[in-house]
Protein backbone atom coordinates (compact mmCIF):
# COMPACT_ATOMS: atom_id res chain seq x y z
CA UNK A 1 0.00 0.00 0.00
CA UNK A 2 2.88 2.80 0.89
CA UNK A 3 4.45 1.89 -2.47
CA UNK A 4 1.25 2.77 -4.53
CA UNK A 5 0.70 5.86 -2.36
CA UNK A 6 3.90 6.93 -2.95
CA UNK A 7 4.07 6.21 -6.86
CA UNK A 8 0.46 7.86 -6.90
CA UNK A 9 1.67 11.14 -4.80
CA UNK A 10 5.06 11.36 -6.63
CA UNK A 11 3.41 11.46 -9.72
CA UNK A 12 0.79 13.54 -9.58
CA UNK A 13 3.67 16.19 -7.65
CA UNK A 14 5.50 15.78 -10.87
CA UNK A 15 3.08 16.28 -13.42
CA UNK A 16 1.78 19.63 -11.48
CA UNK A 17 5.38 20.61 -11.35
CA UNK A 18 6.17 20.07 -15.39
CA UNK A 19 2.66 21.54 -16.35
CA UNK A 20 3.40 24.45 -13.65
CA UNK A 21 6.83 25.14 -14.81
CA UNK A 22 5.44 25.65 -18.73
CA UNK A 23 2.74 28.13 -17.61
CA UNK A 24 5.77 30.29 -15.01
CA UNK A 25 7.98 30.05 -17.70
CA UNK A 26 5.16 32.05 -20.37
CA UNK A 27 4.40 34.18 -17.64
CA UNK A 28 7.50 35.42 -17.14
CA UNK A 29 7.28 37.26 -20.70
CA UNK A 30 3.92 38.87 -19.34
CA UNK A 31 4.41 42.13 -17.12
CA UNK A 32 1.40 41.11 -14.67
CA UNK A 33 1.85 41.55 -10.43
CA UNK A 34 -0.75 40.21 -8.01
CA UNK A 35 -0.66 41.99 -4.71
CA UNK A 36 3.00 43.54 -6.50
CA UNK A 37 4.35 40.03 -6.87
CA UNK A 38 5.02 39.07 -10.33
CA UNK A 39 2.63 36.61 -12.06
CA UNK A 40 5.22 33.55 -12.13
CA UNK A 41 5.72 33.90 -8.41
CA UNK A 42 2.02 33.60 -7.93
CA UNK A 43 1.70 30.25 -10.36
CA UNK A 44 4.96 28.83 -8.11
CA UNK A 45 2.94 29.11 -5.08
CA UNK A 46 -0.24 27.74 -6.51
CA UNK A 47 2.24 24.59 -7.61
CA UNK A 48 3.66 24.44 -4.08
CA UNK A 49 0.20 24.47 -1.92
CA UNK A 50 -1.25 22.13 -4.74
CA UNK A 51 1.86 19.90 -4.21
CA UNK A 52 1.90 20.00 -0.82
CA UNK A 53 -1.37 19.07 -0.42
CA UNK A 54 -0.69 16.23 -2.51
CA UNK A 55 1.78 15.24 0.26
CA UNK A 56 -0.62 14.94 2.74
CA UNK A 57 1.75 18.35 4.16
CA UNK A 58 -0.44 20.81 5.78
CA UNK A 59 1.27 24.03 6.74
CA UNK A 60 0.50 26.08 10.26
CA UNK A 61 1.78 29.64 10.87
CA UNK A 62 0.14 31.26 13.52
CA UNK A 63 1.21 34.63 12.37
CA UNK A 64 1.05 34.97 8.80
CA UNK A 65 0.36 38.37 8.47
CA UNK A 66 4.39 39.00 9.41
CA UNK A 67 5.36 36.99 6.10
CA UNK A 68 2.27 38.51 3.76
CA UNK A 69 4.05 41.42 2.25
CA UNK A 70 7.42 41.58 4.06
CA UNK A 71 9.68 43.81 2.37
CA UNK A 72 13.31 42.20 3.25
CA UNK A 73 15.11 38.89 4.19
CA UNK A 74 13.58 35.84 5.61
CA UNK A 75 15.89 33.96 7.89
CA UNK A 76 14.77 30.11 8.91
CA UNK A 77 16.09 27.36 10.39
CA UNK A 78 16.58 24.27 8.02
CA UNK A 79 16.28 20.73 7.66
CA UNK A 80 14.22 19.60 5.07
CA UNK A 81 13.14 21.06 1.63
CA UNK A 82 9.84 20.77 2.98
CA UNK A 83 10.41 24.28 5.22
CA UNK A 84 11.82 25.73 1.80
CA UNK A 85 8.15 24.52 0.10
CA UNK A 86 5.68 25.61 3.19
CA UNK A 87 7.41 28.81 3.92
CA UNK A 88 6.63 29.75 -0.27
CA UNK A 89 2.87 28.50 0.14
CA UNK A 90 2.18 31.23 2.43
CA UNK A 91 4.41 34.18 0.70
CA UNK A 92 6.22 33.75 -2.76
CA UNK A 93 9.73 34.84 -1.98
CA UNK A 94 13.63 34.11 -3.43
CA UNK A 95 16.53 31.89 -2.18
CA UNK A 96 19.70 31.86 -2.28
CA UNK A 97 21.03 28.42 -4.77
CA UNK A 98 23.56 26.69 -5.20
CA UNK A 99 25.11 27.22 -8.53
CA UNK A 100 24.31 23.71 -9.76
CA UNK A 101 20.81 23.76 -10.02
CA UNK A 102 20.76 26.50 -12.74
CA UNK A 103 21.48 23.03 -15.04
CA UNK A 104 18.65 20.70 -13.55
CA UNK A 105 16.10 20.31 -15.65
CA UNK A 106 12.95 22.53 -15.26
CA UNK A 107 13.69 23.12 -12.06
CA UNK A 108 16.97 25.28 -13.07
CA UNK A 109 14.85 27.43 -15.30
CA UNK A 110 12.01 27.94 -13.05
CA UNK A 111 14.38 29.04 -9.80
CA UNK A 112 15.98 31.17 -12.53
CA UNK A 113 12.35 33.12 -13.38
CA UNK A 114 11.50 33.34 -10.00
CA UNK A 115 14.84 35.30 -9.21
CA UNK A 116 17.06 32.50 -7.26
CA UNK A 117 20.66 33.78 -6.87
CA UNK A 118 23.06 31.12 -7.59
CA UNK A 119 26.03 30.94 -5.59
CA UNK A 120 29.40 28.96 -6.56
CA UNK A 121 29.69 27.86 -2.60
CA UNK A 122 33.13 26.11 -3.21
CA UNK A 123 34.12 29.45 -4.39
CA UNK A 124 34.74 32.34 -1.73
CA UNK A 125 34.65 34.81 -4.77
CA UNK A 126 31.46 34.08 -6.12
CA UNK A 127 30.12 34.24 -2.53
CA UNK A 128 31.50 37.75 -1.90
CA UNK A 129 29.89 39.06 -5.52
CA UNK A 130 26.73 37.26 -4.37
CA UNK A 131 26.72 38.84 -0.58
CA UNK A 132 27.82 42.41 -2.18
CA UNK A 133 25.30 41.60 -5.58
CA UNK A 134 22.39 41.10 -2.45
CA UNK A 135 23.05 44.44 -0.39
CA UNK A 136 21.69 46.64 -3.59
CA UNK A 137 18.70 44.15 -4.86
CA UNK A 138 15.10 44.48 -4.05
CA UNK A 139 14.08 42.88 -1.23
CA UNK A 140 10.97 42.85 -2.35
CA UNK A 141 9.66 39.89 -3.21
CA UNK A 142 11.53 38.99 0.01
CA UNK A 143 14.57 36.58 -0.28
CA UNK A 144 15.32 33.59 1.91
CA UNK A 145 18.74 32.86 3.52
CA UNK A 146 19.17 29.97 5.54
CA UNK A 147 21.84 31.61 8.23
CA UNK A 148 23.37 27.99 9.27
CA UNK A 149 24.37 27.46 5.17
CA UNK A 150 23.27 23.75 5.22
CA UNK A 151 20.82 21.50 6.64
CA UNK A 152 20.90 20.95 10.14
CA UNK A 153 20.12 17.60 12.44
CA UNK A 154 17.21 18.71 13.36
CA UNK A 155 17.92 18.62 17.46
CA UNK A 156 19.98 21.47 17.30
CA UNK A 157 20.85 24.48 15.36
CA UNK A 158 24.53 24.67 13.77
CA UNK A 159 26.28 27.64 14.10
CA UNK A 160 25.44 30.77 11.80
CA UNK A 161 27.44 32.19 9.24
CA UNK A 162 27.84 35.53 9.26
CA UNK A 163 27.14 36.48 5.21
CA UNK A 164 23.86 36.93 6.27
CA UNK A 165 24.21 39.11 8.53
CA UNK A 166 26.81 41.19 6.83
CA UNK A 167 23.89 41.31 3.98
CA UNK A 168 21.40 43.01 6.50
CA UNK A 169 23.77 45.05 8.16
CA UNK A 170 25.34 46.67 4.72
CA UNK A 171 22.70 47.21 3.21
CA UNK A 172 19.68 48.25 5.97
CA UNK A 173 17.86 45.57 5.38
CA UNK A 174 15.03 44.18 7.64
CA UNK A 175 14.88 40.42 8.57
CA UNK A 176 12.40 37.94 10.14
CA UNK A 177 13.99 35.31 11.88
CA UNK A 178 11.37 32.01 11.54
CA UNK A 179 11.63 29.29 13.56
CA UNK A 180 10.12 25.84 11.00
CA UNK A 181 8.93 22.55 13.46
CA UNK A 182 7.39 19.44 12.13
CA UNK A 183 5.28 17.12 13.92
CA UNK A 184 6.88 14.12 12.16
CA UNK A 185 10.88 15.09 11.78
CA UNK A 186 11.72 11.28 11.17
CA UNK A 187 9.87 11.48 8.18
CA UNK A 188 10.20 14.98 7.18
CA UNK A 189 13.81 15.31 7.32
CA UNK A 190 16.40 15.56 4.87
CA UNK A 191 19.50 14.11 5.99
CA UNK A 192 23.00 15.30 5.21
CA UNK A 193 24.26 13.10 1.98
CA UNK A 194 21.21 11.67 1.66
CA UNK A 195 19.58 11.12 -1.78
CA UNK A 196 16.65 14.34 -2.59
CA UNK A 197 15.13 10.98 -4.32
CA UNK A 198 14.85 9.06 -0.89
CA UNK A 199 13.86 11.89 1.38
CA UNK A 200 10.86 12.37 -1.04
CA UNK A 201 9.88 8.84 -1.19
CA UNK A 202 10.14 8.76 2.73
CA UNK A 203 7.55 11.24 2.52
CA UNK A 204 5.55 10.81 -0.09
CA UNK A 205 4.98 6.85 0.59
CA UNK A 206 3.70 7.78 4.47
CA UNK A 207 0.22 6.92 5.64
CA UNK A 208 0.20 9.99 8.26
CA UNK A 209 -0.24 14.01 7.94
CA UNK A 210 2.78 15.74 8.68
CA UNK A 211 2.43 19.25 9.88
CA UNK A 212 4.86 22.21 9.74
CA UNK A 213 4.88 24.87 11.88
CA UNK A 214 6.07 28.14 11.16
CA UNK A 215 6.64 30.62 13.26
CA UNK A 216 8.17 34.25 12.95
CA UNK A 217 9.80 35.77 15.61
CA UNK A 218 9.95 39.65 15.47
CA UNK A 219 11.66 41.85 12.47
CA UNK A 220 14.77 43.19 13.20
CA UNK A 221 16.11 46.23 11.60
CA UNK A 222 20.16 46.63 11.64
CA UNK A 223 22.22 49.52 10.24
CA UNK A 224 25.65 49.94 8.74
CA UNK A 225 26.52 50.35 12.53
CA UNK A 226 25.56 46.65 13.54
CA UNK A 227 27.92 43.91 14.21
CA UNK A 228 27.40 40.99 12.46
CA UNK A 229 28.83 38.63 14.02
CA UNK A 230 26.86 39.96 17.46
CA UNK A 231 23.44 39.99 15.55
CA UNK A 232 24.30 36.06 13.98
CA UNK A 233 24.37 35.49 17.76
CA UNK A 234 21.49 37.18 19.18
CA UNK A 235 19.46 35.62 16.25
CA UNK A 236 20.55 32.07 16.76
CA UNK A 237 19.50 32.69 20.83
CA UNK A 238 16.26 33.53 20.07
CA UNK A 239 15.97 31.02 17.77
CA UNK A 240 17.30 28.26 20.12
CA UNK A 241 14.74 29.55 22.74
CA UNK A 242 11.63 29.31 20.59
CA UNK A 243 13.25 25.96 18.91
CA UNK A 244 14.83 23.89 21.34
CA UNK A 245 14.21 25.28 25.04
CA UNK A 246 15.11 22.42 26.40
CA UNK A 247 18.67 23.35 25.49
CA UNK A 248 18.32 26.72 26.61
CA UNK A 249 17.05 25.70 30.59
CA UNK A 250 19.75 22.71 30.61
CA UNK A 251 22.97 25.70 30.57
CA UNK A 252 21.17 27.77 32.70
Amino acid sequence: MSFIRGYYRLSLSGLILTVCAVLIVIASYLPITIKKVPLPLRIAQLMVQAILWILHVRVRCPEEEKLKGFDGFFFPNHVSYVEVLGLYSIMPTRFLAKAEIRDWWVVGKVAAVIGCVFVQRGDKESRREARQALTEVITFPPITIFPEGKRGPGDALLPFRYGAFEIVTQGGFAFLPIAATFSNLDVAIWHRKENILKALWRLASQPERIELTLRPLEAHYPTPQDDPIALATEVQDQLTAVLYPKHVNSEK
